[in-house]
């Protein structure tokens, strides 16, 4: 297996195995920020290869000093000589962290091994070996005569003061042949607010124009535009596909394609405008060229406890799921894995009949900031009834919360895309899963086996203004979303929860998540939410949610809460948005909404 050189290789396994556990030693070890390139990371916080392994920057030599123990001693020290100690950088001003706590700063990290201010004249020798170049993007296919390319950018954007938006734009691409895009390269403007770029190519001729930018987000639109045909994250210079496959467009296939930009602006910045976007390279198509197709695996209903060194989040493409989506034999080149600031190792494996048949990603050291696309030459054969494993690993040891599924930057993901042919063997785009059940079982309405019976989560969920579960009736006829937990609320609640199999552990998180996503459902929740904690509790009838215990009502709980209804400290509120699942994913989803 062949990575491609469009991207940052990972180092030697155990190197970055060897940093990744001083990462947990260090307070924020896995927070540091690189000192010129915004939105990366510096996780070898001791080395000067930004990645670990090799020579030691200063802190690193004392860090070695202290035993590779954090002390008052190394805490105190001021490595890099810029005036503020390693604890001010790190997020530990009075040097009292351990291993076991959570520190007392997690914002306004710095880099102890580098001075600053970085540019200044009693620094520039010291921070020699940082490197602030961004690699150049190098595909040779491009240099070929028929090659032509479209710019895809953003007329200059203003971003909103707040940390996460999400800005999209059409545009039109040629339609006199047909085409295959061969490579896409960035066109990066504002480095401090880029996170990601997405592009999909319209399935129908007459999808919605957007001629200028304006917010729009992960939750799938009905504008027809679900098939991915170019990406960007963090540190990549361009994606170039091999020498003979393509994504098909023109005047038989994609005419039409949706410019998606995720900026992220933690420091909530007025004023920061943006102008970035994507350049498409294409040539005309040509028989020998294989038609492309992305394929999107992974879930979006997981929760990252805090103060976890390894927390694994695993999602399966199930062989019955392949056996529909995949009608003839294909092959995939190529994988590329996505988590956020928190993933420390992901893979994506391929088995057939029971047995391992190779890992399509194999990430033993992630960085979110150094995506690598993991080639197979030859490529890998997939068959209907293969299953595709994919599994995501955190490193939540500094996380002084419950992180859950999101799309901010300081959610988290477990993305990954496949880079497959001929697009005509494939009957979908999307095999992920929605906690137990995959794609298909939600097609289907696979019911959920719990400690209670089966949850027939469909029916429980769905409601219309012909049709309601006896809980929405009767919890909208007596409870009321102020936070109190009134007896004839309470009545309903406990009958709930005692028969309805869908309120057990097992099947909240789907349940939850299927609520979230409609304000009918979200009000629902509220509702149940007023009694619930109460409830577990034991209040007495009448009292107000919340209590001593750490129990709460909706005020506290809505979208705070764990699977028991119990609260989690600063939790964010359960993500509705998620990634964009192509067409068909996202009509075998709304056939049960």
């Amino acid at each position: 297996m062949a990575t491609l050189t469009l991207f940052l290789v990972a180092l030697a396994i155990g190197s970055s195995q060897a940093y990744m556990t001083f990462q947990n030693q260090i307070p924020n070890g896995n927070q540091v920020p690189h000192p010129c390139k915004a939105n990366f990371m510096w996780p070898g916080v001791g080395h000067e290869n930004r990645l670990g392994g090799g020579v030691n920057n200063q802190f690193g030599l004392d860090f070695k000093d202290a035993g590779y123990w954090w002390n008052e001693d190394i805490c105190r020290a001021d490595s890099d000589g810029d005036g503020m100690t390693n604890g001010q950088e790190l997020g530990d001003p009075d040097c009292v962290w351990s291993p076991d706590q959570i520190p007392a700063r997690s914002s306004d990290i710095s880099h102890p091994g580098v001075c600053d201010p970085f540019n200044s004249p009693q620094c520039t020798l010291k921070n020699s070996f940082v490197e602030c170049e961004l690699e150049e993007f190098d595909c040779p296919r491009i240099k070929n005569e028929d090659v032509n390319h479209i710019d895809m950018a953003f007329l200059e954007t203003t971003i909103p003061p707040t940390e996460t938006n999400y800005y999209c734009m059409t545009f039109d691409l040629p339609t006199d042949q047909d085409y295959h895009v061969i490579a896409t390269e960035p066109i990066m403007d504002n480095m401090e607010v880029l996170h990601h770029i997405l592009v999909y190519a319209c399935e129908n001729d007459n999808a919605t124009e957007i001629p200028t930018p304006r917010t729009c987000g992960m939750e799938a639109e009905d504008d027809n535009c679900g098939s991915i045909i170019g990406l960007w994250s963090v540190g990549s210079p361009g994606i170039c596909f091999g020498d003979n496959t393509g994504y098909r467009i023109g005047k038989n296939a994609f005419k039409r394609v949706k410019l998606e930009i995720h900026y992220n602006n933690p420091m909530e910045k007025f004023g920061m405008t943006d102008k970035s976007g994507i350049r498409m390279y294409y040539q005309p198509a040509k028989s020998e060229v294989q038609d492309l197709i992305t394929l999107t695996l992974g879930t979006n209903l997981f929760e990252i406890p805090p103060r976890e060194p390894r927390v694994e989040v695993e999602s399966v493409c199930k062989g019955s799921c392949t056996a529909a989506m995949v009608t003839k034999p294909a092959k995939i080149f190529a994988g590329l894995n996505h988590m956020h600031y928190l993933g420390s190792e992901m893979t994506i494996e391929l088995f057939r009949d029971g047995r391992k048949i190779a890992d399509i990603s194999n990430d033993k050291m992630y960085n979110y900031d150094s995506p690598v696309i993991h080639t197979h030459t030859p490529a890998l054969d997939l068959l209907p009834g293969d299953e595709i494993r994919t599994t995501c690993v955190y490193n939540a040891m500094n996380s002084p919360r419950h992180v859950f599924y999101g799309k901010a930057t300081n959610d988290e993901m477990c993305f990954g895309f496949l880079f497959a042919y001929p697009k005509d063997a494939f009957a979908f785009n999307y095999c992920g899963t929605f906690g137990e059940l995959d794609i298909c079982d939600m097609y289907t309405g696979k019911k959920i086996q719990t400690s209670k019976g089966e949850c027939d989560w469909g029916a429980f969920t769905h409601f219309d203004d012909n049709y309601k579960p006896w809980w929405i009736a009767d919890t909208k006829d007596v409870c009321r979303n102020d936070g109190y937990c009134r007896d004839e609320c309470r009545e309903v609640i406990e009958r709930l929860m005692k028969e309805e199999p869908c309120m057990t552990k097992e099947a909240s998180m789907l349940v939850n998540w299927r609520l979230s996503t409609s304000e009918g459902g979200r009000r629902a929740l509220a509702r149940i939410n007023g009694c619930r904690g109460a409830i577990q509790a034991g209040h007495q009838h009448g009292d107000e949610g919340g209590d001593e215990k750490g129990q709460c009502g909706w005020d506290e709980c809505w979208g705070y809460c764990d699977q028991n209804g119990g609260p989690y400290d600063a939790a964010p509120k359960m993500a509705a948005g998620w990634v964009t699942l192509g067409l068909a994913g996202i009509l075998l989803i709304s056939f049960y909404s």
